[in-house]
């Protein structure tokens, strides 16, 4: 099956060298495409491609076929792995075009090919797409190899139109599993990130050799797994003003847990960075740490055995440079297997929130925790929202340090001595817990001080 494809009067392919008439659909039955789409317009004209190919191409309405040894193009599709496809994905980039995706095949070895790390996603030359079949079965691995894996690189702001996609693989190995640099509003589904001996994923900030500075925000990662990672699961830097990065259905396991390490599942950072559904299990430190933002959030999602390599494990950690933090609708095991390195069986807390202004917990149901299911120090105006939550044993509930400021209850500041304490706005109300000569009950602050609902008397 060498000779120049040709096109009869019948627009069937014909053999030059074999004299074979072929239709269309023999043809791609050939090449093992007769599932694909093809249109049904015969515009195009076959020609050859260079003979050391040794292969054929045809134009089919314009797509482009190459098919032989070491390089397989099925209409912007170009194949890594057996059988003659691209040896490696690398070579695949190298020889594809704008809006081409570049397949992984299940038949693909990284260290049998010769891949050459870290595999590099260049949007600044071309805009391509990468892509597996299932996730567990296109694989690039790097086991043993001292560097990252796949690096993507974009344009930044300069152009929004240019967004990554890499979807359906699973990354075993190397440094970084996945580096991220000026690719804002990408995403990345059902990707694995397994046995990184760094981060899984590293969202970096990027400046161009003239000066320029590129961000990587607005990124959605779509049911994605950090397995086993040596470094944090999912790594945002400040750096890249990560700024509504948003993770649905995505898994951090085990990550951050060595001799050497303490470190969590995943360390949310940017304004509006949100994280909804999925499971935070087992990682050394915090399952989440959130700093460096405002506005973020967690919802609907599980928490199991975190802190597994800290003295005092806790499920989140939210620091003092990310106010307006919302939990909600989510539920926290403390129990840890029996195999920690730090050698507890149940979590310390579930939430630690330090310093951090106008946080608030919702609809969350907890258990097995040795101190308190949340802990609050140095932070004004954390709602707690007690009754919307549900303890399944005898864990406290709250354990709040003296330094706390009008810790609330569903918008009211909780039973406190409001003595002393101005409130947030005029009409704020809280609960006076009755020291002094005044009654336990509500209060309203005038803007000035807090009248009694009761008695209407000044409390002061």
């Amino acid at each position: 099956m060498r000779g120049k494809i040709l096109r009869g009067a019948d627009n069937s392919l014909v053999d030059e060298d074999l004299g074979t008439d072929w239709s269309r659909r023999e043809f791609l039955g050939v090449l093992g495409l007769s599932t694909l789409p093809v249109p049904t317009s015969n515009t195009g004209t076959a020609s050859e491609i260079h003979p050391q190919v040794g292969a054929q191409q045809a134009d089919v309405s314009g797509s482009r076929f190459v098919y032989g040894p070491d390089k397989m193009n099925i209409g912007g599709r170009l194949i890594v792995g057996d059988p003659n496809g691209y040896n490696t994905i690398q070579e695949a980039i190298s020889d594809a075009e704008d809006g081409d995706t570049i397949f992984v095949h299940g038949s693909y070895d990284a260290q049998t090919a010769g891949e050459t790390f870290p595999i590099k996603l260049d949007l600044t030359q071309k805009k391509i797409s990468l892509t597996g079949g299932h996730t567990g079965g296109s694989e690039i691995d790097a086991s043993g190899v001292d560097a990252n894996v796949l690096e993507v690189l974009g344009t930044g702001q300069r152009d929004y139109r240019n967004r990554a996609l890499v979807d359906d693989l699973t990354i075993t190995g190397g440094n970084i599993g996945l580096r991220l640099r000026g690719v804002p509003y990408s995403t990345y589904r059902g990707l694995i990130f397994y046995q990184n001996q760094s981060h899984g994923v590293e969202i970096e900030g990027y400046t161009t050799p003239e000066g320029e500075f590129r961000g990587t925000f607005g990124v959605n990662f779509i049911d994605c797994l950090a397995w086993g990672c040596r470094g944090i699961g999912f790594h945002l830097n400040p750096s890249a003003r990560p700024h509504s990065t948003t993770f649905f259905g995505s898994h951090a396991l085990y990550c951050g847990v060595s001799e050497e390490n303490n470190l969590p599942g995943v360390q949310l950072r940017g304004f509006s960075s949100s994280f909804h559904g999925g499971t935070i299990q087992n990682n050394g430190a915090a399952g989440i740490d959130a700093r460096s933002g405002a506005a973020q959030g967690i919802y609907n999602t599980y928490f199991e055995g975190n802190g597994m390599a800290s003295p005092a494990p806790e499920e989140i950690f939210v620091g003092e440079t990310s106010p307006d933090f919302a939990v909600r609708d989510c539920y926290f095991n403390g129990t840890l297997p029996s195999d920690t390195p730090n050698g507890r069986g149940e979590g310390y807390r579930g939430i630690s929130i330090a310093n951090a202004p106008n946080v608030t917990v919702q609809n969350s149901v907890y258990q097995n925790y040795e101190d308190a299911f949340v802990y609050v120090s140095n932070a004004r105006d954390v709602d707690l929202c007690w009754s919307t939550h549900l303890g399944l044993d005898d864990s406290q509930f709250v354990n709040a340090a003296p330094s706390v400021l009008r810790l609330r209850d569903n918008g009211y500041v909780a039973p406190t001595d409001l003595r002393g304490i101005s409130g947030l706005y005029d009409g704020d109300k809280g609960i006076h817990d009755g020291s002094g000569d005044y009654p336990f009950a509500l209060a309203v602050w005038n803007g000035s001080n807090w009248i009694s609902q009761i008695d209407g008397s000044v409390i002061q």
